[in-house]
């Protein structure tokens, strides 16, 4: 007995297979990382929240104090929201450390015999390792 499906039957068994497998993140090579965080300042809720703001009164809604003089609910929402958003990722995210090539390396220890011995070098290819944000 041949079963037949509609277009719409194959769409929703195919969405609900999507949304059930949860796809890694693309990685990205270690050279691009390393060339994507120079200069970057650092996460800033209240910065993140003001330029939606901004881009908010560009679409045209009302943004600024309410009538009454008071606080806009909705603009202290959306600092509350990337506050929790910002938290979500410091708590979850994964990093990827890369160091070029000729990073130079500095080791202290003990040798063998009990005298203090340093060793200075540098790194002959990538290296690379995992951090946390803050």
């Amino acid at each position: 007995m041949e079963e037949s499906f509609s277009i719409e039957e194959v769409i929703q068994l195919l969405q609900a297979v999507l949304n059930t497998v949860d796809v890694p993140p693309t990685e990205i090579p270690a050279p691009l990382i390393l060339l994507a965080n120079v200069n970057k300042k650092g996460l800033s809720a209240r910065e993140v929240a003001k330029k939606i703001i901004v881009r908010q009164a560009e679409a045209g809604a009302p943004v600024g104090p309410l009538p009454d003089g008071q606080e806009s609910i909705s603009e202290k929402m959306e600092y509350i929201r990337i506050q929790e958003i910002l938290e979500h990722l410091i708590q979850n995210m994964r990093i990827r450390v890369v160091l070029p090539p000729g990073t130079p390396v500095t080791a202290a220890g003990v040798g063998a015999d009990g005298v203090p011995v340093t060793v200075q070098g540098a790194t002959t290819g990538l290296a690379i390792g995992t951090a946390i944000i803050q």
